[in-house]
């Protein structure tokens, strides 16, 4: 396995950069002590859409998760004066989902140009629907066709997609990601606010004094260590981007690895803004092995009173020299703030070939 993996560390002030179902931040027990986390899912959401702004119209990231496909796929069969368009858009959404009845509610991963490479095949009779909802189609199936709608699915490619009712349009994602946590111990503080009425009472009610408002949210402070990785070999393959010009597979990853280092969960960005960059990277390509995190260098968590991150470093760094010289494993290594960003990127994605 070919592989891209940066091991960020990252420090936040003031933050509740991942919710949990009572909104506070998220957590975990690692080495016995409570941590801070924010899960995979938010930071890979971040991602993808820091991704697309910064592919500043290239088509690369043309993804979208969403449930209202159903209503584009109607337009777009309507201007190929498919009959009964909202009805087989339902149709063939809802096998994408899993259902008919899910496709009204269901999140369904495509893109602009898959779109209208499903409504062109629709329109040319190659997708049929049957009552039982199994489809059928003349020559093959032509659903299969919307994995190779070449031209603005990286994020795609990078992210991967599951379609439970056809495993042929599932595609495992090339990207892997870590669900961060802070290198130290967390406790979650409390945050009591008040809003005061701006306006006067102009009836002397004496009740109105104090404040109008009172309430309560939970934060935290951490220095975060997470994982991205990127499998080249697959990334590489017919079934993802091997297709694509060696060029536009490269700046796909450049386009990506900047998203990762760059993005932000966006929870409580205006009360607490928190928007950091990471203080290090190690960035390493290696030409065969197995994906591997470098978590285990907190599972002692540190502490300084002069401030966690240079610690971070420390143990992340000597972590990662005995796993490396122990299993005899080959990288060339890249460091940030050693090297800028710009070098950072230059040496990662000119990996790829």
């Amino acid at each position: 396995m070919e592989l891209i993996e940066l091991h960020i560390l990252q420090s936040f002030p003031v933050s509740c950069l991942n919710r949990d179902d009572v909104g506070a931040p998220k957590t975990a027990v690692f080495g016995g002590v409570p941590r801070a986390r924010v899960s995979s899912q938010c930071w890979k959401r971040a991602i993808r859409l820091q991704a697309q702004q910064a592919a500043n119209g290239s088509r690369l990231f043309g993804g979208h998760r969403s449930r209202r496909w159903v209503q584009r796929l109607t337009k777009a069969l309507e201007e190929h004066h498919v009959a009964e368009a909202q009805k087989a858009a339902e149709l063939a959404i809802g096998y994408l989902a899993s259902s008919e009845e899910a496709a009204k509610g269901a999140m369904v991963y495509l893109t602009p140009h898959q779109l209208k490479a499903l409504a062109e095949s629709m329109a040319k009779g190659e997708v049929e629907f049957t009552k039982g909802k199994k489809v059928s189609c003349k020559p093959k199936n032509a659903l299969t066709g919307i994995l190779g709608a070449v031209g603005d699915w990286a994020d795609i490619a990078i992210f991967g997609r599951m379609v439970a009712n056809d495993h042929t349009l599932t595609l495992e994602g090339a990207g892997m990601f870590s669900h961060a946590l802070s290198t130290h111990r967390v406790s979650n503080e409390i945050d009591f606010f008040t809003a005061v009425d701006d306006l006067p009472d102009e009836e002397g009610d004496s009740d109105s004094a104090g404040a109008a408002h009172m309430g309560t949210l939970e934060f935290n402070s951490a220095c975060y260590y997470r994982y991205v990785g990127l499998n080249l070999t697959l990334l590489g393959d017919e079934e993802h981007l091997g297709d694509l010009p060696a060029e536009d597979r490269r700046t796909a990853v450049d386009t990506f690895l900047r998203a990762a280092v760059e993005a932000v969960p966006g929870a409580r960005h205006n009360s607490m803004f928190a928007n950091t960059l990471p203080q290090h990277i190690l960035g390493l390509y290696r030409s065969s092995g197995q994906p591997l995190s470098l978590a285990n260098a907190f599972e002692e968590p540190v502490w300084s009173n002069d401030g966690v991150v240079a610690k971070s470093r420390e143990a992340l760094l000597g972590h990662y020299g005995v796993i490396k010289k122990t299993y005899d494993i080959t990288a060339v290594e890249y460091h940030l703030p050693e090297i800028t960003l710009a070098g950072l990127m230059e040496g990662l994605a000119g990996h790829v070939h």
